[in-house]
């Protein structure tokens, strides 16, 4: 009976095993780099969207003031304030539209839809973003469909049925005193200004997200 050279067999067992762990290695090296360079590419692409979400939120704060000012000028006068006379029709005519804000989602939809989200690594980012994506920005578009409710069912019926332009530049004003007016104009005055204090808290969060993905 011959004898069985353990070492032999036990060089070749080291051998296989290494040769396995070698590949494990390289295999996970080479997904780690391709993880990276694929979170480089999204953190690109993410800094990218929220600057031009910024830039839009910085426009739409400017609008946003001039629209509140207006709000609270129409419904001042609904109440027998003073109001400046050559401004009112500027002020029913702007108040007619509201911007919204649409914010650029594809990158962040697209790491959602693949299940990719871990891609992000640090965790405190990650949430951040998505609670920037889930919470903020969807508070955004109720507020935006709320006044647009509100424009629709209650403001735009009455501008039609009761304001009467006499000229280019001017309107009769009988429609400052009824109080179907008073009413939806304090409506919309409140809910706007609540609407315009959640875009300075959006614009916050959005500035504080782009400086973590910039600096991380």
């Amino acid at each position: 009976m011959n004898k069985i050279n353990w070492l032999d067999h036990v060089a070749n067992l080291l051998v296989v095993i290494l040769g396995i762990s070698i590949a494990f290695y390289l295999e996970s090296y080479k997904e780690g780099k391709a993880n990276l360079l694929q979170e480089k590419k999204y953190m690109e692409s993410l800094i990218e969207d929220l600057t031009a979400d910024l830039e839009a939120l910085d426009t739409l704060s400017k609008w946003n003031d001039y629209m509140g000012n207006s709000l609270v000028k129409l419904s001042n006068a609904s109440v027998g304030r003073p109001y400046p006379f050559d401004s009112l029709v500027i002020y029913l005519l702007s108040t007619q539209y509201n911007p919204p804000f649409t914010p650029q989602q594809t990158t962040y939809e697209s790491l959602k839809a693949s299940g990719q989200m871990g891609l992000i690594a640090d965790f405190e980012m990650r949430s951040q973003l998505v609670e920037l994506y889930e919470q903020y920005y969807r508070g955004v578009r109720q507020y935006d469909e709320a006044i647009d409710l509100h424009l629709r069912d209650f403001y735009k019926p009455f501008y039609f049925k009761n304001i009467e332009f006499v000229g280019r530049n001017e309107v009769k004003t009988e429609f400052l005193r009824k109080p179907e007016f008073r009413n939806i104009m304090f409506a919309y005055r409140y809910l706007f200004l609540a609407k315009a204090d959640f875009y300075k808290a959006v614009k916050d969060q959005v500035e504080d997200t782009l400086e973590k993905f910039r600096n991380p």
